[in-house]
């Protein structure tokens, strides 16, 4: 019984010993979800008539998503692991690539980028730069594929792979 009165004194006298101590609370409020850039589809398998003379060109071959979260000042970067050109041994076939805007009236898009105005072989980087949050379900832009014909001539049959990267980068 000595030792529970003794515990119960200890902690009265710490807790009035306390009893003038501030706390000083921050919040931290989370920034919404993050900033994202989603396709409709990851795989392009296109097949190509390599008949030297017909082009393949599809202005809709994927559906891109791109969601700034808070971010009013934006960047979408594309790139090419291949620099624009797909892959099969040391074998190339080149390809062109453009972004067409699906979503109406002002996005925010900043002048009309080489890839937006045009199909652009992906030798550098391609960026398309914007000024205006997105609404929260995104805009979004059809990107095209377009592979010219050597004229007269075949490519090497085969498999042909490149990788294309689309990077959001807030500015």
């Amino acid at each position: 019984m000595k030792k529970w009165v003794l515990l119960v004194f200890a902690l009265s006298m710490i807790l009035k010993l306390n009893a003038q101590a501030s706390i000083g609370i921050t919040v931290v409020v989370a920034p919404p979800p993050g900033a994202s850039i989603t396709m409709d589809s990851y795989i392009w398998e296109i097949s190509f008539a390599n008949d030297g003379v017909t082009t393949y060109q599809n202005d809709n071959q994927g559906t891109m998503t791109i969601r700034s979260s808070n971010r009013k000042n934006f960047r979408v970067d594309f790139s090419s692991q291949n620099l624009g050109r797909l892959k099969q041994g040391t074998d190339y076939v080149a390809y062109y690539i453009k972004a067409t805007a699906i979503t109406g009236g002002n996005i925010g898009l900043v002048g009309t980028p080489a890839i937006v105005a045009g199909y652009v072989q992906l030798t550098s980087v391609q960026s398309m730069e914007f000024n205006k949050k997105t609404p929260k379900k995104g805009i979004q832009f059809y990107t095209g594929i377009k592979i010219d014909p050597i004229l007269g001539e075949f490519y090497e049959s085969g498999s042909y792979t490149d990788t294309l990267t689309i990077t959001f980068v807030g500015l």
